[in-house]
């Protein structure tokens, strides 16, 4: 199962933002300008604004679909 990061940055429109989050692709390396990468305590994908030398997870943005599923688990 993969995991999802929110965007630091702001990308799309406001309405679309919501459905937007990051994957890891799985490089470590020195991002170039426009890439997104993961950085912080808590994690979150940023933009390079231009080609960085410290090294990040290289990370791609995706649309994301939250479906909520109740179901029952017991009776009493």
């Amino acid at each position: 199962m993969k995991k999802f990061y929110p965007l630091a940055d702001l990308y799309g429109s406001l309405k679309e933002q919501r459905h937007l989050r990051a994957i890891r692709t799985g490089e470590f390396r020195a991002p170039r300008k426009g890439e997104w990468y993961l950085s912080g305590a808590i994690v979150e994908a940023y933009r390079a604004p231009n080609d960085l030398t410290p090294e990040y997870q290289i990370a791609k943005i995706v649309r994301v679909e939250t479906e909520t599923i109740t179901r029952i688990v017991e009776e009493y």
